[in-house]
């Protein structure tokens, strides 16, 4: 069984950077390109994601498996230009060593959308997403933001009454006094919140249907 260890940069970073042109095949191959991408912005995250990619590889082959371990970017300016460049580059690997498998070691949410690409040509074991320790905590919240902003339950609940709220904070401004604006605006998004928290929205929805319900039931008659 043979397991493809696969580094994405879909912003070609590597080669921009290096001059080298992807994909990059081969153990020492991509251990060379480590010192060259240190030695060209020792800063830059993607050192660690190819170091995380030999690591994975070690592990396989300790664990008694056949890898390959490879390097693919994306080299070009547009997104479907880049998407395209991974493509043809993971079909020349897939032509040339014929994996089984494939395990992605990425370091962006980026990287991380060439993943179906991938599926597409090739069982995909696992994604590992390498975050350098200093940058965890803006990693983690933008993944945060990025799942909250994904919701659209959460989306309506909070920004849209924040959105009026500053959209009517200036006008509040202009015709009254700071603490009367202030006041307003507490008062707006205490009103949001409430109506939220209380499910008056829910409430309100199914009065019809329970009015209607208790006419036809006999609970509920009208007087004339």
């Amino acid at each position: 069984m043979t397991t493809l260890v696969l580094c994405v940069d879909r912003s070609d970073d590597v080669g921009r950077k290096t001059g080298i042109r992807a994909p990059v095949v081969g153990w020492e191959a991509v251990r060379s390109l480590v010192t060259d991408v240190g030695l060209a912005d020792p800063e830059d995250s993607r050192v660690n994601c190819l170091l995380e990619t030999l690591r994975v590889a070690r592990d396989l082959q300790d664990g008694g498996e056949e890898t390959v371990v490879a390097v693919v970017s994306g080299g070009s300016d547009s997104q479907i230009g880049a998407d395209r460049a991974v493509a043809k580059q993971l079909d020349e690997l897939l032509g040339e060593f014929a994996p089984e498998s494939a395990v992605l070691v990425v370091d962006s949410a980026v990287d991380e959308r060439v993943v179906p690409i991938v599926e597409s040509r090739l069982r995909v074991d696992s994604v590992d997403r390498v975050v350098v320790r200093q940058a965890r905590d803006i990693e983690s919240t933008y993944y945060l933001l990025k799942q909250f902003l994904g919701d659209e339950e959460l989306r309506t609940t909070v920004l849209v009454p924040l959105g009026i709220a500053l959209l009517l904070f200036p006008a509040l401004l202009y015709r009254f006094s700071p603490a009367v604006a202030f006041a307003g605006l507490a008062a707006l998004l205490g009103v949001a919140l409430l109506y939220k928290g209380l499910a008056v929205d829910e409430r309100l929805s199914t009065a019809a249907d329970r009015v209607r319900n208790g006419l036809y039931s006999g609970q509920v008659s009208v007087v004339t």
